[in-house]
C-alpha cells in the first residue's frame, strides 16, 4: 500500500514552518493516481499556506508496481555522496526483506538518486526494456562521443516520448543547467543484438561487472574511468628554482 508521513517543512520563500503529508511509498496498483502525479511532477508538492509558493520536496521514495514486479527507490543524494547512498539503501533493503513473507519473493528493487532517474527508469521498466543494456548504450555513447557528448558536463536521458518502433532515443542535457539540448537515435536491431549477446553465458559477467548495481549509472563510470586515468598519469616533473647567488 501507499504510505504517508508528516513532515515539518520550511518554506524556501517566506520561511514559514508547516505540517504537510509527504509520500514514502507509492503501491501504483493500488493507486495508479498516484503515478501520474509523480510523471507530472507533483507528486510530494507543498503549497505554503502563508504566502502561496508551491514547491516540490525531494524525500526518499519508494516506487512499487507490484503487477511487473519491481521497486524503485529513490534516495535523493544532495549533501551526501553516492557511496553514502547506496548505503543508507542497503540498511533500506535489509528492512525490507525482513518484513517480506519467507513465502514470497521478493521483488527487484533498483537505486536511483533523482527525480529524473525515477521517472527515465519507470518509462524503462514499463517499455520492457534492460536498464543495464540501455546504461551499457549510453556508455558507448559517452566514450566514443565524448568530444560531443562529454559525461562531465553532459547527461544522456532516455527518452521515451520520442522513441520508435525502429529507433531509441535520448536526449542530451545540460548538467549545469539542466537545459535539454539535442537527441541522439539509436538503432532498436542494435539493442536487440546486444541483448542476445549478454545473454550468453561467457558475456553475461561483463555486462554486470560494469554495472553491479544497486546504483546503475554509465556516467558514473565514465566519470570513475576518467579520474582513474587522470589520476594515474605521470605528472611531469617540477621545474627546479635557479639556486640564488
Amino acid at each position: 500500500m501507499s504510505q504517508q508521513k508528516t513532515y515539518n517543512i520550511r518554506c524556501p520563500q517566506c520561511q514559514q514552518d508547516q505540517d504537510v503529508q509527504l509520500y514514502e511509498a507509492v503501491n501504483v496498483q493500488h493507486s495508479p493516481e498516484l503515478k501520474q502525479r509523480l510523471m507530472a511532477n507533483q507528486l510530494n508538492t507543498v503549497t505554503c499556506g502563508q504566502c502561496g509558493l508551491t514547491f516540490r520536496v525531494d524525500k526518499p521514495l519508494l516506487y512499487h508496481d507490484p503487477a511487473k514486479r519491481f521497486m524503485i527507490y529513490q534516495i535523493p543524494v544532495s549533501g551526501k555522496s553516492a557511496e553514502e547512498g547506496e548505503r543508507q539503501f542497503t540498511d533500506s533493503l535489509g528492512q525490507l526483506s525482513s518484513l517480506m513473507p519467507k513465502d514470497i519473493q521478493s521483488p527487484d528493487v533498483s537505486l536511483v538518486f533523482s527525480r529524473t532517474e525515477l521517472v527515465e527508469r519507470i518509462f524503462l521498466r514499463d517499455a520492457g526494456l534492460n536498464e543495464r543494456i540501455i546504461e551499457y548504450i549510453k556508455y558507448m555513447i559517452y566514450t566514443r562521443n565524448s568530444a560531443k557528448v562529454d559525461a562531465a558536463r553532459k547527461i544522456l536521458l532516455f527518452d521515451a516520448e520520442d522513441s520508435t518502433p525502429e529507433a531509441l532515443c535520448f536526449v542530451v542535457q545540460d548538467a549545469e543547467s539542466r537545459k535539454l539540448e539535442f537527441v541522439l537515435q539509436y538503432d532498436r536491431k542494435t539493442y536487440a543484438a546486444l541483448c542476445e549477446t549478454f545473454d550468453k553465458d561467457d558475456q553475461t559477467p561483463t555486462l554486470l561487472e560494469l554495472f553491479p548495481g544497486p546504483y546503475i549509472s554509465a556516467r558514473r563510470l565514465v566519470l570513475k574511468e576518467t579520474s582513474e586515468t587522470d589520476s594515474a598519469a605521470p605528472k611531469p616533473p617540477r621545474k627546479r628554482r635557479p639556486r640564488e647567488t
